[in-house]
């Protein structure tokens, strides 16, 4: 089973899961998705990653398959295949996805939080390749990490390594979901970044974003946009909260010492827009003999990332 040259991979997300069956080399064979049924229980949910699961196996013998890949959302015991609560995936209350999904098919399965996993897709397929000691942060909705320290995923002692985006770096800073204030992600992610934009919105009431979005509408994406297209206003709502990124990964460098960082979405759709401010705060806050080996760089894996994140579970053995 552990040469067998297929595997499962299992994306579970709170408006989408996926399901797809792999080779070894990352190459997709079949792929099925759906919006996420959350609203209907936990229940519901994993019925319809059976029913992908079954599908995607379709004319495939299960003495190929070398096991099932689930990335998920934490918090999670990685170890015990359960997943705890998810903000994303309401009365998911100590589900145990590894006992079903080898109920259901018979198949060994392993569960990770979806920064490592995707961590272990950006370093074995994307911009983490050739690395040793490497941080993959997401930077979208939320703020997480993952870290690969070694050549190997560190967890921590209870799955909880790599939660760089609450990590404070703003005192009485502006309040996180998580319960704290001053957390990176209540200062950098996509939510926070249009939320700074509706504070100063009276500043700057010509800026492009304002004649694309309400107040109320305003996203993120919106802001990269009219950044792209040279709006000034935008520009700085960016290269704010960039600054406060990288102070977040000045601070990992410091604690880790990594040779590179590699950022997910919106250093991905933007690029040196947030690139250049970020790396300005890291030579501020990072000693010279930190960041003189260390590169911060996009990830390159887009939507084949969620693809890649679940079937990496099993290509480190």
């Amino acid at each position: 089973m552990a040469d067998a040259p297929y595997i499962v991979g299992v994306d579970i997300g709170g408006t989408k899961v996926a399901c797809v069956l792999a080779d070894a080399e990352g190459r997709i064979l079949a792929r099925r998705w759906q919006p996420t049924r959350a609203s209907e229980g936990w229940q519901a949910v994993v019925q319809q990653l059976f029913e992908m699961t079954e599908q995607v196996l379709a004319g495939t013998l299960l003495s190929q398959v070398r096991g099932i890949g689930v990335s998920c959302g934490g918090p999670l015991d990685s170890q015990r295949g359960i997943v705890y609560s998810p903000p994303n995936l309401p009365g998911w209350d100590a589900v145990p996805v590894k006992q079903l999904f080898e109920e259901r098919f018979g198949l060994p399965t392993r569960l990770e939080n979806d920064a490592n996993a995707t961590a272990l897709a950006e370093h074995r397929f994307g911009a983490g390749q050739g690395t040793r000691n490497m941080v993959f942060m997401t930077w979208g909705t939320g703020i997480g990490g993952g870290l690969i320290l070694d050549g190997k995923l560190y967890r921590g002692t209870n799955d909880l390594a790599g939660e760089i985006g609450h990590t404070t770096v703003l005192l009485d800073g502006p309040a996180c979901g998580c319960g704290k204030r001053g957390c990176l992600e209540s200062l950098a992610s996509g939510p926070s970044i249009a939320r700074r934009a509706r504070e100063l919105a009276n500043e700057s009431p010509e800026s492009l974003v304002w004649q694309r979005a309400t107040p109320d509408e305003v996203t993120a994406q919106h802001i990269v946009e009219a950044a792209q297209d040279g709006d000034t206003f935008a520009r700085f709502v960016l290269s704010e909260a960039a600054t406060y990124m990288g102070i977040g990964i000045a601070n990992v460098a410091q604690i880790l010492n990594p040779e590179r960082v590699v950022l997910g979405t919106i250093a991905v759709k933007a690029g040196e827009l947030v690139l250049e401010p970020l790396r300005r705060a890291l030579a501020v806050h990072a000693w010279q003999r930190v960041r003189g080996v260390l590169q911060v760089v996009p990830a390159k894996l887009g939507d084949r990332a969620q693809d890649l994140a679940a079937i990496c579970l099993w290509l480190d053995d």
